[in-house]
């Protein structure tokens, strides 16, 4: 009788920690990381505006972990989709500026070449 009651006893506990585990982390939570590993490796730290962008995903990613510890896993989806999507806009942005500083040396250089065309030219109707 005893070594039955402690069994029950034995499997009520391990049921009540089975019961307390953590829910296992959505698969959201591994993309949502990679996207703002991507926009650090981008640079995302140095731009003004991708900089905003990068600390709302690590802020909406660690509001997302506090809320799988809890249990809410849909709520802990959301943000990690918004986290994920913050930080490709990170890295969006400073891409964008690294192309814009691009074409403005293109303009630049083909400015010159105008120019040195343009004396060229001048000066050969002097001649």
């Amino acid at each position: 009788m005893i070594a039955r009651t402690a069994l029950v006893i034995a499997c009520l506990e391990l049921a009540g920690c089975a019961a307390f585990r953590s829910p296992a982390p959505p698969p959201e939570l591994a993309r949502a990381r990679a996207a703002l590993r991507a926009a650090e490796r981008e640079g995302a730290g140095a731009d003004r505006r991708a900089a905003m962008h990068l600390a709302l995903a690590r802020s909406e990613l660690a509001r997302a972990r506090r809320r799988i510890s809890v249990g809410d896993v849909e709520g802990a989806r959301w943000l990690l989709r918004r986290a994920e999507v913050d930080a490709e806009l990170a890295a969006l942005l400073v891409r964008e500026a690294g192309l814009r500083d691009a074409a403005g040396r293109t303009l630049d250089q083909a400015s010159t070449l105008a120019e040195g065309d343009q004396a060229s030219t001048l000066a050969e109707g002097k001649e």
